[in-house]
């Protein structure tokens, strides 16, 4: 008897472009591919995602363009519904189409939507920028740790995605040299050449570099495509290594073969439901908090305590080396270290670091400590991006990051509104700083640490699925 369509069960693969990829040994190629992706992360996020915190302090405030309050639902709009719907799209590509072309297209979006806010300064005008400038944004994160965790062995993940990812830290140093350099007397500029820097630079060399996932395309029956990727990373992987390739380990790589409805699993799924809950509540509290709940008011901060601009864009670009430093001592640790107790450490760190600021905003402690700030909130997010990637299988890992990372962006949406009065409320801003550490940084790290999975070390394939 033949099983109809509604009752056929998932078809499971023994998973060999999985077991090939997982005995590369590192080289160059594996680098050239994180470090790519990752210099794409950071060109996008650092200046789409932050044009609002960079421009609001030194150029809207100034000028009287917009109040506080208005910033505070430009930038919510932008974190929040921007970067939701950007997520959901691009997971739609990545799932049905490839991680590269998904990708590909957040890099030309991210570059074409940031050069209006060179021309745009209306309150109405800036709210549909808001929303429509990060959808790159919202591309981009829900495609890069997906990517790189299926392009490396489990035993160098943390290794290669975090020594790639302190990238984003010296792309972080450029802007913001940039914008210590142009801001505020040409800031036009400053917003054309990060536009170009996506469009000119970036775009071209992924189109040329950039392969497709084999793992991906296993997972979607398309054997053939796999075959002849897999093959060309194993003839540069080998002409690097100057050796020929470690043999496969047969049986450790089981795949089910993505069906139409496979999504459907995040809810149907007793094993999954759980961990999409528990992302969804970490992901909405710590957007809200330790992400951009302090990243809109950070510099405003500043400012109401007598930095200037020159000030403001110097400690964050001397954060950006320390966070660079950091991101390469928590790639040293590897696998020695679950990414949920990283995780918790973080939001501790964070914590402390925003209680010094809040009792002492002098500009000496405010250089040392929003370092440290940006240090914990950075690490935080990047053992959360690749926690979640390596969290569910690769039918459904695409789909899955937007549910929970970009479902999560709702928090960052309705926090960082509601951020706006705070920031006004109580002595030094006490509202604001009480709700970034409480509800948008202790919790998430709580939860994860006490609700999550020990992926330390795991082959992608089983702990995953």
């Amino acid at each position: 008897m033949v099983d109809s369509p509604a009752t056929a069960q998932p078809r499971a693969i023994a998973g060999d472009m999985a077991a090939r990829i997982d005995r590369l040994p590192l080289t160059r190629v594996q680098w050239e591919l994180a470090i790519l992706v990752e210099i794409a992360w950071g060109f996008i996020i650092v200046d789409t995602d932050g044009i609002g915190a960079r421009l609001y302090p030194f150029i809207w405030r100034p000028l009287h363009l917009i109040t506080t309050v208005q910033y505070g639902v430009i930038q919510a709009l932008q974190v929040g519904l921007g970067v939701l719907l950007g997520a959901y799209i691009m997971s739609w590509v990545a799932g049905r189409f490839g991680r590269r072309p998904a990708i590909i297209l957040s890099v030309l979006l991210g570059g074409v939507c940031l050069w209006p806010f060179a021309y745009v300064t209306s309150f109405s005008g800036l709210v549909v920028l808001s929303v429509v400038s990060t959808l790159g944004v919202g591309g981009i994160v829900a495609t890069h740790a997906v990517y790189l965790t299926e392009m490396v062995a489990p035993e160098l993940r943390s290794r290669v995605l975090l020594a790639s990812q302190a990238v984003t830290a010296l792309v972080g140093v450029l802007i913001s040299l940039l914008g210590f350099w142009l801001i505020p007397a040409h800031w036009q500029a400053f917003i054309w050449i990060s536009a170009a820097a996506l469009i000119v630079v970036i775009l071209p060399v992924t189109l040329w570099r950039l392969p497709e996932s084999p793992r991906w395309l296993e997972a979607m029956g398309r054997h053939a495509e796999a075959e002849q990727i897999m093959a060309e990373l194993e003839r540069r992987s080998a002409r690097v290594f100057g050796a020929a390739l470690p043999e496969p380990t047969v049986g450790q790589h089981p795949v089910i073969v993505a069906g139409r409805e496979a999504w459907h699993e995040l809810f149907t799924s007793a094993r999954y439901r759980g961990r999409v809950v528990t992302l969804i509540v970490c992901w909405m509290f710590g957007y809200a908090g330790i992400i951009y709940g302090v990243g809109a008011f950070a510099g405003v901060y500043m400012v109401d305590h007598g930095g200037s601009p020159h000030f403001v864009f110097m400690v964050f670009t001397v954060a950006y080396v320390f966070v660079f430093v950091s991101f390469l001592i928590n790639s040293w640790l590897r696998e020695r270290v679950e990414r949920r107790d990283t995780i918790l450490l973080m939001a501790l760190l964070f914590s402390v670091a925003m209680a010094v600021l809040y009792f002492v905003p002098t500009e000496p402690v405010m250089a040392v400590f929003f370092t440290l700030v940006r240090i914990g909130s950075t690490l935080w997010l990047f053992n959360m991006y690749n926690y979640t990637a390596v969290a569910f299988p690769t039918r459904i890992r695409s789909v899955a990051f937007a549910w929970t990372d970009g479902l999560g962006h709702l928090g960052a949406w309705a926090g960082v509104t509601l951020i706006g009065l705070l920031y006004g409320m109580g002595p030094n801003h006490l509202g604001w700083v009480l709700f970034i550490v409480v509800p948008g940084a202790l919790l998430p790290g709580v939860l994860i640490r006490v609700a999550g999975i020990r992926q330390a070390s795991a082959v992608l394939e089983q702990v995953s699925t």
